[in-house]
Parts: structure tokens; C-alpha cells; sequence
């Protein structure tokens, strides 16, 4: 089972299923969407005791430690925000690359219409229209 698979509420009271439910709005969340919630805005809604919390994180935990850990799991929080820094980063000298190349782009273009060719071709050729200047 992955975090993306739906919860298995049928696991589960039908009291304790409605209230799962009701909380998404009447969908099936996923493992994770039902993992994430923390257990103090569980106990805030109806018909969610102490008990009844500890069977849903019997589940949400049984399948999360079925899962195979990834790498960031074993890496310390020191590291993880290092790491998430520098994908930020690269994600933004990313966008900068990108926002250039569609400036060159547009001058690109541009320069070719003033000249009178056409992109009109979806395979990449051009056509060009001489026009009397």
C-alpha cells in the first residue's frame, strides 16, 4: 500500500468512518491525507475518542512502516532544510533560465515576423512570405 491508496476506512467503526469521512467532505482520503491530521483535531471531532484514535493510528502507522523508507528518512533535519535550500535554489536559477529563453524567444520571433517569415508550421519549418517593402 502507498500514502496516495485510499484509507481504508472499512477497517474502522462505521461511527469512526463517518467522522472520517465528514472530515473530507465526503471522499475517501488517501493514507496520507488521514496520517497528516494531528491527533488533537481528531479528538475535537464527534464520536473521536482516545480509543477510538488509537485504532486509526494502529492503521495509519502499520502502513506507513510497511512502506520502504526513502533516503529522506534517514537524514537529519540539519540536512534536510540544507537540502530543500538548495532544490529552492536551483529552482529558481531554473525559472530564471527559463523567463531568458522566452525573452529570446520573443525577440526571436519578432525579428522574423518584421522580416516577413512565418512560424505558422508546426513542425518547426517556416515559410517565407516576402512582402514589398
Amino acid at each position: 500500500m502507498e500514502l496516495s491508496d485510499p484509507f481504508p476506512v472499512e477497517l474502522l467503526s462505521n461511527t469512526v468512518k463517518v467522522t472520517i469521512l465528514n472530515e473530507f467532505q465526503g471522499r475517501h482520503p488517501t493514507v496520507l491525507e488521514v496520517a497528516s491530521v494531528p491527533d488533537a483535531h481528531w479528538l475535537k471531532l464527534p464520536a473521536m475518542g482516545p480509543v477510538r484514535l488509537a485504532r486509526l493510528r494502529s492503521l495509519t502507522d502499520g502502513i506507513c512502516n510497511q512502506l520502504q523508507p526513502s533516503a529522506l528518512t534517514r537524514m537529519s533535519a540539519k540536512e534536510l532544510l540544507a537540502q530543500h535550500q538548495e532544490l529552492v535554489t536551483q529552482q529558481d536559477l531554473l525559472q530564471e533560465n527559463l523567463r531568458d529563453l522566452r525573452d529570446k524567444a520573443r525577440a526571436n520571433k519578432a525579428e522574423l515576423w518584421r522580416r516577413g517569415v512565418s512560424l505558422a508550421q508546426s513542425d518547426g519549418s517556416f515559410h517565407e512570405s516576402r512582402q514589398a517593402r
